[in-house]
């Protein structure tokens, strides 16, 4: 019975161990589905990691190129300096390392050993290293000198270097210093792009990273059998439509302005293709060296704040805004011609002033310019005229005319940061802001959009999108962006467009301007605003000059900001430098020279007498008298003309021939009264009656007005006859 108990007890012992083991059985069992099924990609993802390791291979960034070319940005090829921590532990070499490359690469041995000693399989120690530092680390790496001779041992004792390697990268490089510095822009340490082309395009110049994939044991060796090598896409090029010639020209130009001016706000210049929009030139003052944009060069930038170097990488013709001064004149022309509210001869009268909704705002020549016309008045750069042109256009269309140049938008240029400027609301803009905005003052534009404006007055009044940036080229050199000149809307007419250049023309060369380039047709425009706030004594003189006048190819614009040489006027500051760049340009195309100024070597003439001729031989006789002319009204027969006949001007001067039915011809008027009026009054009574005035006496004095007239009031003459009115002060 005893034996029973005892065999039943032990198999009862034996049942428990078993079921004990059956239960750590299936615990294990558990446990391995867990790891290698659970768990199973992530141990093997992390057995991975342990087991390989990547190393990046930068690819070579794009190109940037001028349009003829010519490079501007390149990558050349230098070393980085990695280090595998495992394979230093194992050595038990960091203090070696430390010690070998502290003074190689200028850095501190306490700074490298951190590095080295860290816990992962790859750390980078310095990057992109130049070519004496890379020789320096190489042989201590291989053994060898720069010809391949083995090293000695006591060359090589303490410089033990295992587990460093040197790895192929890329650093930016820039031919040309600081030519174009604003357009290019510069990268950072990464080669990403940080300003300018190298930012807005990164995506294209960048490429797509490689890798270097390796595997190693747990000792961090590595075996010679496995290594997989995953190949850098290089980037692709830009082509820019800048040329680099003419860059230089303007920069070299701006360079000894901003000097002699004392530009204490900066400068700068804008030279484009007016018949598509391409630029050609942009540069601005102060610059800085691309290959070294942070640097501070100079003793008295020795404490330049971060702040000012953002200052000075600041491209003025794209980001910055200035009121445009009289160079905007030329817009308010082209508006009112191409809405036949006035025409280049139709009379006007500067006092020296005009008092325009209670407020007295001054021609610049404060005793007047007397009795004037639109384009004499755009010759003398007269603010009393354009403001009575101003108030014929009215606010609605001056507000239509602005946005049609362009001026309330965004070009949607290639670089970053464009502004858009600014003009009244509409329903603030009253009668003051109409007269004050038709000479470029009270609103604020962007260079790049008055450029883009003036373009649109010259090449046959077509607004273009401005670019800079030409093509895209693949590393194989397929083209995979291109940029065709925008055609974005016409704001005014060819006819219009003619006469503006011929106002332009007439302009730079009767004004005697600084901007005139012996033996060549230029046309253009000067401007001086004065900054905010009034009376700080700040201004900004700039000038637009458009050649060769009868087919312009070239458009520059010059801005001179707060200049504090002995003038702060654009006609004598920034004028100059727009005749030294054009003269360069013109010589650079091969555009030869006529030998003298077709306008300023030209002879006077007589307006012949065209009333009641046919339209056909009023424009014969016009030009047999060496004149242009410009055709108002319906009909086939002259009811009257602009200038009166008898009247000397220069040759190629314009006439206006207005059409009508013949019996218009003999229509008569009367005389309104108008003594005692002030000019601008003056001038709307004889419009309203058909008649034009023929202005005398002095400008000068506060308060002007007529003192007489010839014929008398209510007196019956024909239209268009010219009634003699006598200004003086009261």
């Amino acid at each position: 019975m005893s034996r029973d108990k005892t065999g039943t007890s032990m198999r009862n012992r034996i049942l428990v161990f078993a079921f004990v083991f059956l239960i750590l059985i299936l615990v294990i069992c558990a446990r391995i589905f867990y790891i290698q099924i659970v768990r199973g990609s992530e141990f093997k993802s992390m057995a991975l990691d342990q087991q390989t390791r990547e190393k990046e291979i930068t690819p070579k960034r794009g190109t940037i190129y001028d349009r003829n070319g010519k490079e501007l940005a390149i990558s050349a090829t230098v070393d980085t300096v990695v280090a595998d921590p495992n394979i230093i532990k194992n050595a038990k070499n960091a203090d070696e390392i430390a010690s070998t490359l502290a003074p190689i690469l200028e850095m501190d041995e306490a700074e490298i050993k951190e590095i080295v000693t860290r816990n992962s399989s790859f750390e980078w120690v310095a990057k992109k290293i130049d070519a004496e530092k890379s020789k320096e680390i190489r042989k201590y790496i291989t053994g060898k000198d720069e010809n391949g001779k083995k090293l000695s041992k006591e060359e090589l004792k303490g410089h033990n270097l295992g587990g460093i390697s040197l790895v192929e990268d890329s650093k930016r490089f820039y031919p040309g210093g600081s030519l174009a510095s604003h357009v290019i822009g510069f990268t950072g340490a990464d080669n990403q792009g940080l300003e300018g082309i190298e930012a807005v395009y990164d995506k294209y110049l960048k490429g797509n990273s490689g890798k270097i994939v390796t595997s190693s044991k747990s000792n961090g060796t590595l075996p010679s059998d496995y290594e997989k090598y995953y190949n850098a896409t290089d980037g692709d090029d830009v082509i820019l439509t800048i040329d680099s010639n003419i860059q230089y020209f303007v920069e070299k130009a701006l360079d000894d302005a901003y000097v002699e001016y004392k530009a204490l706000g900066g400068a700068c210049v804008l030279v484009t293709n007016p018949n598509t929009g391409e630029v050609l030139a942009m540069a601005t003052r102060p610059t800085f060296d691309l290959n070294a944009p942070r640097q501070i060069s100079t003793a008295e930038d020795a404490s330049a704040t971060l702040e000012e170097l953002q200052e000075r990488w600041r491209n003025k013709v794209v980001v910055d805004t200035y009121e445009p001064g009289s160079v905007f004149k030329l817009i308010t022309c082209s508006i009112a011609l191409e809405e036949k509210v006035t025409n280049l001869t139709d009379p006007y009268f500067c006092p020296g002033y005009l008092i325009v909704g209670g407020q007295k705002i001054s021609c610049f020549h404060t005793a007047g310019h007397g009795a004037s016309n639109l384009l004499k008045g755009t010759v003398d750069s007269c603010n009393p005229v354009y403001m009575q042109v101003a108030a014929k256009i009215g606010k609605d269309r001056m507000f239509k005319y602005f946005k049609a140049f362009g001026f309330r938008e965004t070009t949607d240029f290639d670089l970053p940061g464009e502004a858009i400027g600014s003009f009244w609301p509409y329903s603030t803009y009253n009668e003051t802001e109409l007269a004050t905005s038709s000479f470029g003052q009270g609103f604020t534009v962007t260079p790049l959009q008055m450029a883009t404006a003036v373009g649109a007055l010259v090449n046959g009044g077509y607004l273009y999108k401005p670019h800079v940036v030409k093509e895209i080229l693949d590393s194989n050199g397929n083209v995979i962006k291109s940029t065709t000149p925008t055609r974005i809307r016409q704001v005014i007419s060819k006819e219009t467009s003619d006469t503006m250049r011929y106002i332009m023309q007439t302009t730079l060369v009767q004004s005697g301007s600084l901007a005139k380039v012996d033996g060549y047709d230029i046309g253009g425009k000067s401007g001086t605003s004065e900054k905010l706030p009034r009376g700080s004594n700040q201004y900004i003189g700039s000038y637009c000059s458009v050649a060769p006048i009868n087919d312009p190819q070239v458009l520059c614009l010059v801005i001179i900001d707060d200049p504090r040489g002995a003038s702060y006027y654009g006609g004598q500051t920034a004028a100059p430098v727009a005749s030294s760049i054009m003269k360069q340009i013109l010589q650079y195309y091969n555009v030869q020279p006529n030998g003298a100024d077709s306008i300023s070597s030209s002879d006077d003439t007589v307006i012949p007498d065209v009333v009641g001729k046919s339209a056909e031989d009023a424009i014969r006789i016009a030009e047999s008298f060496s004149l242009k002319y410009s055709m108002r009204g319906k009909g086939d027969t002259v009811i009257s003309q602009e200038p009166a006949a008898g009247t000397h001007v220069r040759n190629n001067s314009y006439i206006t021939i207005n059409l009508g039915s013949h019996e218009e011809i003999s229509q008569e008027t009367t005389v309104p009264d108008v003594i005692g009026k002030a000019a601008d009054e003056v001038n709307a009574l004889l419009a309203e009656a058909g008649l034009q005035l023929n202005a005398t006496g002095s400008a000068s004095g506060s308060s002007i007005i007529s003192l007489s007239q010839e014929p008398a009031a209510g007196t019956v003459v024909k239209r268009d006859s010219r009634v003699t009115v006598n200004f003086g002060e009261q």
